[in-house]
């Protein structure tokens, strides 16, 4: 048994690994995971400009369609993001099976949070009525929904199957199968949305079958590579005994609740941060919503980092390399900090240039929320250091199975201090939008220091 644990320690990691070794590492598994999610975006503005030829009507729908999506399924996906910690601790120790334990437990676990998210979906209509939402509008996202209702099996099948490509290093096939899963959607969405080759047109429900179509091909596609392919035969993924592993079932919604609260409270202060900008007016929402989309973009690179160098991590303590630990975490710091420094200069330094890849800024109509623009950047150059670096944190943190506490930091900044804070400034001291961006990184202020503060802890251990 000491030989075979010697044998896994040295093909993880080399207990002289340099600086250079440890970040190409982090780097080759973060960057496969930033490319997928860049180019489901990319495919996503491509959709959203499919939907706006079928009219004003649809196009201002889809705002809600999307919005209300990635609220509900980023939350619902999240409690399987613990896959990839306990995956990769597995792998670590080179203990297959129970590669193969977790991803079974995990696609049961996907089936069953699916039903309750298929009937919120098909029934979304009166829900959006009884927030408030015109008859009309909700009938369209209804319409939307009841095609996709046909995706989400599969999709957070989908998603248990990448954890698995990203924990044992097969980033081309996860890559690979992203780019196929995206021509799927593309070609389906355009032959259903306008009825192309003899095929209905089904308008706004067009896309929703192509998001059924996209996930389902990337499920089967990975699943076909899976089972045909002799490296995971070791895994035992089709050998039917999730019922004699209940135990890592508990474990996975153990580790994952905290996850799937913490992104759960995320996305809802996304949504009330929207509503009080515009309280403000469409200027003030306009300028920050042009922000944003440059902050989104940090944020996904950042992500991708975070879960690499979780994994990574969980790597490192299934191989009992615990010195590695540290060092990976605080090399992932310092680079998250160089990244996020240098988009804070940007954002400081071409803040006008920036916003002219959305508006006319020789335009004296848009002078205000030009202005309005470069404020916001100064603010979110800082914020969004802060923001990254909590992210980071929490994906270090995660490789170390710690999810509760940081949940109850995260959330706590958030709710506790930002939010409060963005609403007294931009209400009772009547800063306006500056001071909902000012009491947003405030919040992330915080939120960064006390996931240092809980990293530097648990980091002396090692």
């Amino acid at each position: 048994m000491g030989a075979l644990r010697g044998l896994a320690v040295e093909s993880t990691f080399d207990d002289r690994e340099s600086l250079f070794g440890l970040s190409k590492k982090i780097f080759s598994l973060a960057l496969p995971m930033a490319g997928s999610q860049l180019i489901n975006v990319a495919s996503g503005f491509l959709c959203m400009t499919m939907l706006a030829q079928l009219g004003p009507s649809v196009l201002s729908a889809s705002a809600l369609i999307f919005s209300t999506e990635v609220s509900i399924m980023v939350t619902g996906i999240s409690i399987l993001f613990s896959l990839s910690v306990l995956i990769g601790h597995a792998y670590g120790a080179r203990n297959y099976l129970a590669i193969g334990n977790y991803v079974q437990q995990g696609w049961i676990l996907g089936l069953l949070i699916s039903i309750p998210i298929i009937l919120m979906f098909w029934h979304i209509k009166p829900i959006l009525m009884y927030f408030g939402q015109a008859p009309e509008m909700a009938e369209i996202v209804q319409t939307y929904f009841r095609a996709f209702s046909w995706s989400v099996i599969p999709e957070f099948l989908s998603v248990t199957n990448q954890q698995l490509g990203y924990s044992i290093r097969k980033k081309l096939l996860i890559v690979s199968a992203s780019l196929a899963s995206v021509a799927v959607l593309l070609a389906t969405a355009y032959t259903l949305i306008f009825g192309k080759w003899g095929f209905p047109t089904v308008g706004v429900a067009g896309l929703g079958y192509a998001r059924a179509a996209q996930n389902l091909f990337f499920f089967v596609f990975t699943l076909a590579v899976f089972y045909y392919g002799k490296s995971y035969k070791r895994y035992g993924l089709f050998q039917f005994r999730a019922h004699q592993h209940l135990d890592l079932f508990y474990q996975m919604i153990k580790i994952g609740w905290p996850i799937c609260i913490q992104m759960g409270g995320e996305m809802l202060s996304f949504f009330v941060t929207g509503i009080m900008i515009g309280w403000l007016g469409l200027t003030s929402l306009a300028a920050f919503q042009v922000v944003n989309q440059y902050c989104f973009l940090v944020i996904i690179s950042i992500f991708a980092l975070s879960q690499a160098s979780g994994i990574l991590i969980g790597h490192a303590c299934g191989a009992e390399q615990f010195h590695v630990v540290k060092r990976i975490g605080y090399i992932s710091i310092a680079w998250v900090l160089i990244a996020t420094l240098l988009v804070a200069l940007t954002f400081v330094l071409v803040p006008r240039g920036l916003a002219s890849f959305f508006l006319n800024i020789y335009n004296p109509e848009n002078a205000e929320t030009v202005n309005l623009i470069v404020l916001i950047f100064v603010v979110a150059a800082f914020s969004q250091i802060f923001d990254g670096l909590r992210h980071l944190l929490i994906g270090v943190l995660r490789g170390l199975f710690d999810t509760r506490l940081p949940m109850y930091m995260g959330l706590s900044a958030i709710w506790l201090i930002g939010m409060p804070l963005s609403y007294l400034l931009a209400f009772t001291l009547n800063i306006g939008v500056i001071g909902i961006a000012l009491g947003g990184m405030l919040g992330m202020l915080v939120g960064a220091l006390s996931m240092m503060y809980r990293w530097y802890q648990l980091s002396k251990r090692y």
